[in-house]
């Protein structure tokens, strides 16, 4: 059983890494003209990486339901920001539309996992009487991440280039 202080830090930690990885799902919105110019493709064919990466995340977050029957929490949710940051770091040198395409259904698939373990982590880990404020955070900032990356994409896109979002996702991941 978790103390307070762990239950909080376990919490924070969730939220930090389901905030950086839904943002990605609408962050390289703002990114695509440049993608497209970058990669020498069509902008349809460019919409398939946040079209590919919603369908990825949609196909994983179900099979959640079933990996987390079978696999240990700890060494699936690790998986899950392994798989996550592997896919972001495929993008940031990736070479073609190919390579970044497999990095984005990677990303999606390491977010689709961590967003369906988050949730049944919080409401296990919290009793009853605080799971309705607990989910009510989480839920929050979960909803309003994709809403306000773009912009905050824009800023890095016109500062730094696309890849930048990339690298920044990758910081946040790993070392927080």
């Amino acid at each position: 059983m978790v103390n307070e202080k762990q239950r909080t830090s376990i919490f924070i930690n969730i939220l930090i890494s389901c905030i950086a990885s839904s943002m990605l799902a609408t962050a390289l919105t703002t990114a695509l003209p440049s993608m497209v110019v970058d990669f020498h493709i069509s902008v349809t064919t460019g919409q398939w990486l946040t079209s590919g990466y919603s369908l990825a995340m949609g196909i994983t977050m179900p099979l959640t339901a079933f990996l987390i029957t079978k696999f240990p929490t700890r060494k699936l949710y690790l998986t899950a920001i392994s798989l996550f940051i592997a896919g972001l770091a495929l993008c940031v040198v990736a070479p073609n539309f190919v390579v970044l395409m497999l990095g984005r259904v990677l990303q999606a698939c390491g977010n689709g996992i961590l967003t369906s373990m988050a949730q049944v982590i919080l409401l296990t880990m919290y009793p009853l009487e605080k799971r309705g404020t607990i989910m009510g955070w989480y839920g929050l900032s979960i909803g309003a991440a994709p809403v306000i990356a773009p912009t905050i994409a824009g800023i890095l896109v016109d500062t730094s280039g696309w890849r930048m979002i990339l690298i920044a996702a990758i910081v946040i991941m790993r070392f927080h």
